[in-house]
């Protein structure tokens, strides 16, 4: 959030000026060194100076959007993330000046006024999509959902449910209505679909590729012989919960640029050596079950630690072809934390049968991320997969 610039003559890495209150006063913890990208090199900061960033330059500012996640769907929250969040920091700091409070950083003051940080969040949200019709800070012209299935041959299904919204609060939120009657996601709708077809259905987005991640791939991300290799602490993923947060110090063994292009193309030699041993191994099943000790400290860093996660990664061996795993490993470790988030919704199968289904409602499209995993599944693997669009019917039906 608080960029940082390497100076080319000095070495030095300093913060925009324009940056200093809101550092200051909301992220301290990130005035102190900043992170290589790429790399993620950690260089301590030596200060605050003028003319840093390109705003300050006059220069046009380039776009670094997030990706199209759960709650961060909208192109102007993606593109404008920064630009949002420093409104909220500007704001917040104008209103405590007027109540005659004060807070550590941010965490706290969303802590301690939340009904508050709710409002500016939402204002500022506002000003930004009104700034953006008016003279637009960034090009936000990405591949459309219908440019990218004119040139990429995805198959599509459609199923019709009923469709309802009721109000919560100030809020109306929708439902979807299922064969029992019952209110229900869009995912749940059709996972319900599936079933009734006589397939087996897990729920796996990028849980089933970070799990064969971090359990085949163990002993080549955590070896001691590379230089990059370090230890870092945090809680632990395993039993944590939005109400149990307090979970147990673990320390986790990593490379500081683990999941980025640069590691791929730094490791690749290695990487490429341990995946030809996996190709050769005649029991996919049965390494995974002996390197299941061995990664418990990378799968918990990857969220991947319950009992759950394991039994999918599991169920996934069982029915997926041995080659066809070793690829998907192959395509993700390349680029991890990009490709990691395009993994589709569903895992589904029936016996040997298998897909992987992308969940869509009404006015959901694919993402970039999600484009790029077609692309690869259906042009360059051939990996069963399929969209399933959600619409809306006074009658449920199928098509």
């Amino acid at each position: 959030m608080i960029r940082k610039y390497l100076c080319a003559e000095c070495g030095g890495v300093f913060i925009c000026e324009c940056d200093r209150l809101i550092a200051l006063q909301f992220l301290p913890h990130q005035t102190r060194f900043g992170v290589e990208s790429g790399t993620q090199r950690r260089l301590p900061v030596s200060g605050f100076a003028k003319g840093m960033c390109s705003e300050c330059r006059g220069l046009k500012e380039e776009a670094h959007p997030r990706a199209a996640i759960y709650g961060l769907k909208g192109k102007v929250e993606r593109y404008y993330w920064r630009e949002i969040f420093k409104t909220i920091c500007q704001t917040a700091h104008d209103w405590m000046q007027q109540q005659g409070v004060q807070t550590k950083n941010i965490n706290e003051f969303r802590s301690k006024f939340p009904q508050k940080y709710k409002e500016l969040d939402k204002l500022a949200r506002r000003y930004w999509q009104e700034y953006h019709k008016k003279r637009p800070k960034y090009s936000m012209k990405e591949e459309t959902e219908a440019e990218f299935l004119s040139k990429v041959k995805v198959t599509s299904r459609e199923i019709f449910a009923e469709y309802v919204q009721i109000g919560k609060g100030d809020r109306r939120l929708g439902w979807w209505i299922n064969s029992a009657g019952q209110l229900c996601s869009a995912e749940r709708i059709v996972i319900e679909y599936y079933k009734s077809l006589g397939y087996d259905v897990r729920t796996c987005e990028r849980k089933l590729i970070t799990i064969w991640v971090a359990t085949f791939l163990a002993p080549v991300i955590q070896d001691f012989s590379d230089p990059l290799l370090r230890c870092g602490f945090r809680g632990s993923t395993r039993g944590y919960t939005m109400h149990n947060r307090n979970t147990p110090i673990i320390c986790i063994w990593k490379p500081g640029d683990f999941g980025s292009q640069e590691y791929y193309r730094r490791r690749h030699k290695e990487i490429e050596y341990w995946l030809e041993k996996m190709e050769h191994t005649e029991d996919l099943p049965r390494l995974f079950e002996k390197l299941l000790d061995e990664s418990t400290l990378l799968r918990d860093y990857l969220w991947v630690n319950e009992d759950t996660h394991v039994e999918l990664g599991r169920t996934g061996l069982r029915v997926v072809p041995p080659e066809v795993i070793l690829k998907c490993i192959k395509w993700a470790i390349q680029d991890f934390w990009n490709r990691q988030s395009g993994w589709p919704d569903l895992f589904v199968f029936r016996n040997a049968e298998y897909l992987f289904v992308e969940v869509k409602s009404p006015l959901d499209e694919l993402s970039s991320e999600q484009m790029n995993w077609f692309r690869w599944a259906t042009e360059e693997s051939h990996i069963p997969s399929e969209i399933c669009r959600l619409k809306k019917s006074s009658l449920p039906k199928t098509k």
